[in-house]
């Protein structure tokens, strides 16, 4: 393993990299390569017993000389992978590393990409650079942040090469010392009453001093005996353009300026309250130490530092001294209280959690295994044995936004559970998030209809393209055409095993047969060779889809497995008592016909004047690439009509479903609908309709009443019989409750769909943890 840095000064990317490779827990022969010199860290590496080579080149220029050195390096060394750390290492490292014949390349960003304008030239040509090159040269992306990582997509960077692993740290140097807190406060000449606060950061724009001091002179307005600590590389007297700030300010006699240090975990003790006062970071290591230290933490909003501190510190915009001052004077407000120490004591035990440094070097470990076997040296020997590496796991479904409501559980399970998980989807807003969550993401050019074969001939072909790209150990596809394009391009690309999930055959099979009867012969045979991978797990929702496909010769019963949706979390969606005032019926889905939305419609114009008071209320908007959606002209109409009251598009489903009284789903096919899933754990009473999918969803006259489909008179007589009868209704939704936790609890749909993963991959299935 080699690493490839600009150089070893004091800094960030470096310490983390001395953290890496000296970690107790890491395994193998680590090589740095500096293109400077020894810096800082250089002889710590050398103490810890690290092979250490210099290119000595000028720092910010290259040489013919260093370039060869380094070419000639890689070349006797072959290392199995190369990581280079910051913009320059990415370029010239990961070039030299290709010329080399070394293709398991890792690049490392360490800047969160934000304000880099206020950085070198050079920083920003190469990161330009880096950007066009970011297909071809590197094997992955290592952003030490999210932010980061969302930085540098925006510039072009490839965003399924990113990945995020943060920072970690040795928290048997980060503790608090009693000890190192005395000692050096009666060096300073601070009494133990006395508050000091500080920082960490060497002389460099983008750290922002000017913001921190003029912050400090407006909080020393309210506390004249506050005083600042500055420690980093140009936190010196020799730093004319500092001691000019300080004499504008009349700061200068409040502020001790220790230069650089090799002691900061003791300073840090020292102090009261550690302040960042940066214009851009990405990971800023400084934060997290600071609060495993056990001090309070006031930062800007830059990378990842509000993720970092989370509820325990103070967060204030960048470059807003005057709101800086504020979040710091909160702080200084509870020192000394109990609400400050179990605040101080959640963030320590936060940090351990999140930030070790075992989950960085395993990590690290984890992806450098997958790219070394993905990615072998041209040339080398076939390994005596398969590196041992995660199961790389690839969710394929149509919409972003349907994998975030309905699939993300599974996906962070099987992340806990040893797997690298990729997704991929159609682009979307949603994609966003998908990546913010740590996971892989690959957009697929997919649409709704499938109007133009040629269109969906592309679909399938970027599937094939993506698993021969990628080499997935396993496939889950979900929905209609992942399932069917997946299924085909998952057996054209010998995927060694695959998953399906039925949710819903959808509305061809839904349709009067003969109405549809050319489509749905198309469908059957699409359906034939989509799901009879030699290894693979076709899942169902109800028991109708699966007749239905086997039926037509689709499955066979070694493949079924049956999972009751996608489940619900029980405490995202808790049972309410129902509130008081007239009874409020609800359907929340997308407004499609086939959804039962005219018949619900209907019903409540059926119900107008009922004794009860009765309301009802739509919860949803049209779906334009679904031949079945509403128009906007009929949501018009209804709007104004006013005998329904519709809410449009909504995220916040359980707290709608605790104002109401009935849940409402008069659909013409399913799956198993998440909407009366959710209606169950909130414990409502539920009113849909007799057909596959939605009757597997309840218990017929315990939790819920069935109506014949397409009936609006029975829908309107079901819903105001509930509407009448308070006692019905609260003991149907009682026993919804009790039906959620026994088959619904989301942990119980992780572990099913774990185990499916685990066998079909010969694994030895572990407990998830915090699974039952």
């Amino acid at each position: 393993m080699a690493h490839i840095i600009s150089g070893l000064g004091q800094g960030g990317a470096e310490t983390v990299l001395y953290r890496l490779v000296t970690a107790p827990t890491q395994s193998g022969r680590h090589v740095v390569v500096s293109m400077i010199g020894d810096g800082v860290f250089g002889p710590r590496l050398r103490e810890a017993g690290i092979e250490l080579h210099t290119l000595d080149m000028p720092a910010g220029r290259l040489t013919p000389g260093g370039l060869w050195r380094l070419y000639k390096l890689l070349r006797g060394l072959a290392p199995d992978v190369v990581q280079t750390w910051m913009y320059h290492a990415d370029l010239i490292g990961g070039v030299a590393a290709r010329l080399a014949g070394i293709r398991a390349v890792s690049w490392g960003i360490r800047n969160s990409g934000v304000n880099l304008q206020m950085g070198s030239g050079s920083a920003r040509l190469v990161a330009r650079i880096c950007s066009w090159l970011s297909g071809p040269v590197p094997g992955v992306i290592v952003a030490c942040a999210r932010s980061a990582a969302l930085q540098h997509q925006a510039w072009g960077y490839r965003a399924e090469r990113l990945r995020v692993i943060p920072n970690g740290y040795d928290l048997s140097r980060w503790r608090p010392r009693p000890e190192a807190r005395a000692a050096l406060r009666k060096a300073w000449n601070a009494a133990p009453t006395d508050v000091l606060i500080g920082s960490v950061a060497r002389w460099n724009p983008l750290k922002d001093h000017a913001n921190l001091l003029q912050a400090f002179a407006l909080s020393l307005r309210m506390r004249p005996g506050l005083r600042c600590v500055l420690v980093g590389a140009g936190m010196d007297e020799g730093n004319t353009e500092l001691m000019g700030m300080l004499d504008r300010l009349a700061i200068r006699d409040r502020v001790l300026l220790l230069g650089q240090r090799t002691d900061v975990p003791q300073i840090m003790n020292a102090l009261d309250v550690h302040v960042l006062s940066s214009r851009a970071e990405g990971f800023p290591n400084v934060v997290a130490e600071a609060m495993a230290v056990g001090l309070a933490c006031v930062v800007t909003d830059v990378g990842d530092a509000a993720q970092i501190v989370g509820a325990e510190g103070w967060v204030a915009p960048p470059g807003d001294a005057l709101a800086l001052s504020g979040a710091l004077n909160e702080a200084l407000a509870l020192l000394g209280t109990e609400a400050m120490a179990q605040r101080l004591e959640r963030g320590r035990q936060r940090v351990h959690a999140e930030y070790g440094l075992d989950a960085m070097v395993a990590a690290y470990a984890a992806l450098w295994r997958r790219l070394a076997a993905d990615r072998p040296r041209r040339g080398a020997a076939p390994p005596r044995a398969q590196p041992q590496v995660l199961p790389r796991l690839l969710i394929a479904v149509n919409n972003p936004a349907f994998f975030l409501s309905h699939r993300l559980p599974i996906a962070l399970g099987a992340l806990r559970a040893g797997y690298e998980v990729h997704v991929a989807t159609m682009d979307g807003p949603s994609v966003a998030r998908i990546r913010e969550l740590g996971l892989y993401h690959h957009v697929i050019p997919m649409t709704r209809s499938g109007a133009n074969p040629l269109g969906e001939l592309r679909t399938l072909w970027a599937l094939w393209r993506l698993f021969r790209r990628l080499r997935p150990d396993l496939v889950h596809a979900v929905t209609i055409k992942p399932v069917l394009y997946g299924g085909m391009a998952a057996r054209l690309a010998r995927v060694p095993a695959f998953v399906a999930a039925i949710s819903g055959l959808g509305y061809v099979f839904a349709a009067p047969p003969s109405r549809y009867d050319l489509l749905r012969g198309a469908a059957c045979f699409m359906y034939r060779l989509a799901l009879r991978h030699p290894n693979s797990r076709v899942i169902f929702q109800n028991d109708s889809d699966r007749e239905m496909l086997a039926r037509i010769g689709a499955i066979v019963p070694q493949q079924v497995l049956m999972i009751r949706g996608s489940g619900v979390d029980l405490d995202a969606f808790p049972a309410v008592p129902e509130p008081d005032g007239p009874p409020v019926a609800i359907m929340a889905a997308r407004l499609l016909a086939d959804k039962g939305v005219r018949e619900f419609v209907q019903a409540a114009r059926l119900s107008a004047g009922h004794v009860s008071g009765l309301r009802w209320q739509l919860v949803g908007s049209p779906d334009p690439g679904n031949p079945a959606t509403i128009t906007d002209a009929e949501l018009q109409q209804w709007s104004r009509e006013a005998t329904v009251q519709c809410l449009g598009q909504r995220s916040d489903i359980a707290a709608l479903y605790a104002a109401a009284h009935i849940v409402v789903l008069p659909s013409y096919r399913e799956g198993l609908p998440k909407s009366l899933v959710e209606a169950a754990a909130c414990g409502r009473a539920v009113v849909t309709t007799d057909v596959p999918g939605c009757r597997d969803a309840i218990e017929p006259d315990v939790t819920g009443l069935l109506v014949p489909v397409r009936d609006a008179a029975a829908l309107a007589a079901a819903v105001q019989r509930l509407a009448g009868d308070d006692a019905l209704r609260r003991r149907f939704g009682a026993a919804g409750r009790g039906l959620a936790e026994r088959e619904f609890d989301v942990r119980h749909v992780v572990r099913a769909h774990l185990n499916a993963y685990d066998a079909l991959l010969g694994r030895h299935t572990q407990p998830e943890q915090g699974a039952d």
